[in-house]
């Protein structure tokens, strides 16, 4: 694409210090395009006054907060293409939501319950533990917690009314992230950050099988994401998915900023 387009980038500012969107910025602003950056939380807005994205191609969105995901609706209500769409952003914010998708799905996951913390110390069967205990609308691996026994569930320190709990695996001490751009998936070895690891394995990209690679595509279309990563892990069965997030940092993915800016522009002309 030889013209200039003019980019928005909606992100929460905690992500303006990370690889993502930052490494997509430059690269844009490298090719010489055009580039607004908009944090949802730092101005109001008045319902009705379309300026703020007046102009834009498109518009990419980091975040996940309420204040960013009404932006994005508003924006595509008024037929900005946007990446990732709202709907799918939401789809995956909400851990319970996106558990009950990945259920009914047939995706290699783990076993997975909802409930109070009292219920689910009384009712998971023992031979499931050790079980890890996850808040809805957590991210960034915070608040996850590992519990051994019905005694240490109940016991927990859980502040929410309930919580997503998951059959915890062991391993090597290392885990498995599928990054997305679309149909284009890359396999990534990161150290884990709750097994220890067993032994010294370098970290980063690893062949892509084409059991991953499909892995990769399925869980992207699932949720209607473009941007995205996968975290699985590797078990006696195979791969097992843990989760999906939306517009991840790509850390180890070879040319991930110019990949990013190619499918951007290329979404852009796909609509001249």
């Amino acid at each position: 694409m030889s013209s200039s387009q003019t980019i928005g980038i909606l992100a929460e500012a905690r992500y303006l210090t990370q690889n993502q969107p930052m490494g997509l910025c430059q690269e844009l602003e490298r090719r010489g395009h055009r580039l607004s950056l908009i944090d949802p939380q730092k101005t109001f807005y008045v319902m009705g006054d379309d300026s703020w994205f007046a102009g834009l191609d498109i518009l990419v969105g980091r975040g996940r907060s309420w204040g960013l995901l009404a932006l994005l609706n508003w924006a595509e209500r008024s037929g900005k293409i946007t990446i990732n769409r709202q709907e799918a952003i939401s789809a995956v914010h909400n851990k319970a939501h996106m558990s009950l998708a990945f259920a009914a799905s047939g995706l290699p996951v783990p076993q997975t319950y909802l409930g109070s913390i009292n219920q689910l110390a009384g009712g998971i069967p023992v031979d499931a533990y050790p079980i890890i205990l996850k808040p809805i609308f957590g991210d960034n691996s915070r608040g996850l917690l590992v519990v051994n026994s019905p005694d240490e569930m109940a016991g927990a320190d859980w502040a929410e009314p309930v919580a997503l709990a998951q059959r915890y695996f062991q391993t090597d001490g290392y885990d498995l992230k599928l990054y997305g751009i679309a149909d284009k998936i890359w396999a990534i070895r990161k150290r884990s950050p709750f097994n220890a690891a067993r032994e010294q394995i370098e970290e980063g990209l690893v062949p892509l099988t084409p059991e991953l690679e499909d892995l990769g595509v399925r869980c992207g279309k699932l949720f209607g994401l473009e941007l995205f990563g996968v975290d699985c892990i590797l078990t006696e069965q195979g791969p097992q998915i843990i989760e999906i997030n939306d517009y991840p940092n790509y850390t180890s993915v070879p040319d991930a900023n110019a990949e990013l800016a190619d499918y951007v522009l290329r979404r852009v002309a796909e609509r001249i």
